[in-house]
């Protein structure tokens, strides 16, 4: 950034403190409420390959073929989120 901060998922990540008035909060929000919405399409997928779909839109990342998640699976960010190749949620 340019005035030497951190980004706000930056210092998510980096297990920092980020208080409900920081001026990027409106970015984690968006993550946020983008999240809660493709929930609600991820458990009402009918399928394995619908649902690996719309966990990738929410985490951002392919989620591999050979992972299976079965719904309901609940976020509400989801941006951090990492799935490896064989894992196995029910």
């Amino acid at each position: 950034m340019s005035d030497g901060k951190k980004d706000i998922f930056e210092r998510m990540l980096a297990g920092g403190l980020i208080e409900i008035h920081d001026p990027q909060m409106s970015k984690a929000w968006e993550v946020i409420f983008r999240a809660i919405k493709l929930s609600a399409a991820l458990n009402a997928a009918s399928d394995v390959h619908e649902v690996r779909e719309r966990l990738s839109e929410i985490t951002g990342t392919q989620i591999d073929k050979s992972t299976t998640v079965f719904v309901p699976f609940y976020t509400n960010f989801g941006k951090h989120i990492k799935l490896g190749k064989n894992v196995f949620i029910n």
